[in-house]
């Protein structure tokens, strides 16, 4: 039968100590990242009371000293759909991202002054703050200028949560993102509406206009065809009156020819006979009527 170990009672006098050692050494440093600070609490009481500790390894006493950090690098923290209402009481859902930064100064404050001792909390504390801004800016705008208005609505809120932010817990923001804007079911579809509207008036408005023009074209058509006639009649009567007046003027010419020059006339016969005699109506029928021997028959 195996017999039973038995440990030497120095060997356990050795080995309890020892751990007694480890664990009091383990215990009595601790090591602040670089992105952090931190403080040291006795047994509920504070020990670290004027400035935080910072990077590098630090000292306690074990088993009786407690250490609580806080994040002080940037943090973003996002604040997803929160109702807001404009001043025309629509409900608007929207998305802030708030992007801060714990200064030194603020470390013990936020530890131990504020909502339960450590950093548990530090974000259900922002977030009343944020919540209350954001509504209080939003309440100034309609919401039909909201999409216009956002960049000044956004700066407006990073102006009054950087403001209350600092006043009641000294924490310094960085910047405040809107990012998102989503409207009630209603009031989309009331927009949607307005524009299909408004895109058929322009339609109707673009109707009239084409129309409209083209009855001015035609009325223009109507007008050219109607002056081009106007021309033309004054050209037929220009061409007429000119004819009239030349031939009145050669008139004029032959008969003062004829008064002057007897002979004219025979001559202006001659100029203008077709080859036909002349005929005059007598008892035996028609006789060609012509002058031939002039004057005296000879």
């Amino acid at each position: 039968m195996r017999q039973p170990l038995n440990m030497p009672g120095s060997s356990l006098r050795l080995i309890v100590p020892a751990l007694l050692i480890i664990a009091l050494l383990s215990g009595s440093f601790f090591v602040v990242p670089p992105n952090q600070m931190a403080a040291i609490r006795w047994m509920g009481g504070t020990v670290t009371t004027k400035q935080p500790l910072g990077t590098g390894v630090h000292f306690k006493v074990p088993f009786l000293e407690d250490v609580d950090y806080l994040q002080t690098s940037q943090s973003t923290y996002l604040l997803p759909e929160l109702s807001v209402y404009t001043n025309d009481n629509q409900a608007v859902a929207i998305s802030i991202s708030v992007i801060y930064q714990v200064p030194a100064s603020a470390v013990l404050h936020l530890l131990y002054d504020v909502g339960r001792a450590g950093n548990t909390d530090i974000d259900a504390t922002i977030v009343p703050v944020v919540r209350d801004r954001a509504l209080a800016v939003f309440a100034k705008y309609n919401t039909l200028n909201i999409s216009d208005s956002r960049t000044q609505i956004t700066a407006q809120m990073k102006k009054e949560i950087a403001d209350a932010l600092g006043r009641l817990f000294g924490i310094n923001v960085v910047d405040v993102q809107l990012t998102s804007i989503r409207y009630s079911p209603v009031f989309a579809e009331s927009v949607e509406n307005a524009v299909k509207a408004k895109a058929q008036a322009v339609q109707a408005q673009n109707t009239v206009l084409q129309r409209k023009y083209e009855g001015e074209q035609k009325t223009v058509t109507a007008q050219a065809e109607a002056q081009a006639k106007i021309e033309a009649a004054k050209g037929i009567a220009e061409s007429t009156v000119l004819e009239a007046t030349a031939q009145a003027k050669a008139i004029a010419l032959v008969g003062q020819a004829m008064q002057a020059n007897p002979q004219y006339t025979k001559f202006y016969a001659i100029q203008h006979w077709n080859g036909i005699l002349p005929q005059y109506v007598g008892g035996n029928g028609a006789v060609p009527f012509v002058d031939i021997g002039g004057k005296g028959g000879k």
